[in-house]
């Protein structure tokens, strides 16, 4: 089907759509899309609806007004094509008697109210919701504050026993230094005591004829 051909739906559809707002709605939606025609409520449950246009603009409209938002639930909607016949010149409400048109205005006061509480419920609780998520994202900055702190305490525990290590590493190269040179010293003394000794020897051994003296 050309999508700018010219047709006529006749629609039906059920669910919760009378004494809601909802011809009010698909009169906007059909106002929007350039649709001429007109809803009317059956008796029941159900609306009836004469939608007349461009094919591409009836599929849209078709699709739009399969409304399921509280108090609207289209549950089905019945579509069958028909001839063009151009009577309309806009898209109206056919509306009943005064009486069931002034209870409908009623019932539909009713059902806006309620969706805008339902909505205002849906906003509190998603209000309750992100104070609650910035109470648990400030309560995990003071524990990563926390974190940070015992980090820089650690650091610092950890450059202070760096610095102790390297204190002790000087003490300990100092120490064994020292012990070195006491070392030498003694080693040095021993051997001039054991060279005076053998010296001593050595002269008493000539002197007893048991060794002849060796320039030495």
């Amino acid at each position: 089907m050309e999508s700018y051909k010219l047709s006529r739906y006749s629609i039906q559809v059920s669910g919760t759509v009378q004494r809601v707002g909802y011809r009010h709605i698909v009169q906007n939606i059909a106002r929007k899309l350039n649709i001429t025609g007109c809803i009317a409520n059956l008796e029941g449950y159900d609306v009836h609806i004469i939608a007349e246009g461009r094919v591409n603009d009836l599929e849209a409209f078709i699709k739009a007004i399969r409304i399921v938002e509280y108090p609207v639930e289209v549950e089905e909607i019945s579509t069958v094509e028909e001839e063009y016949s151009g009577n309309f010149s806009y898209f109206k409400v056919n509306r009943g008697s005064p009486d069931e048109e002034l209870a409908e205005r009623f019932d539909t006061a009713i059902a806006i109210f309620s969706r805008m509480e339902k909505k205002q419920d849906i906003a509190l609780e998603k209000h309750d919701k992100s104070i609650s998520l910035q109470e648990e994202t400030l309560e995990l900055q003071k524990e990563t504050l926390k974190l940070q702190k015992e980090t820089i305490t650690l650091q610092k525990e950890t450059l202070k026993l760096q610095k102790e290590t390297m204190n002790l590493q000087e003490e300990t190269l100092t120490e064994v230094k020292g012990m070195r040179t006491d070392l030498d010293n003694h080693l040095n003394k021993e051997i001039s005591e054991m060279r005076i000794e053998l010296k001593e020897i050595r002269t008493a051994l000539i002197n007893y004829g048991i060794m002849t003296g060796v320039r030495s």
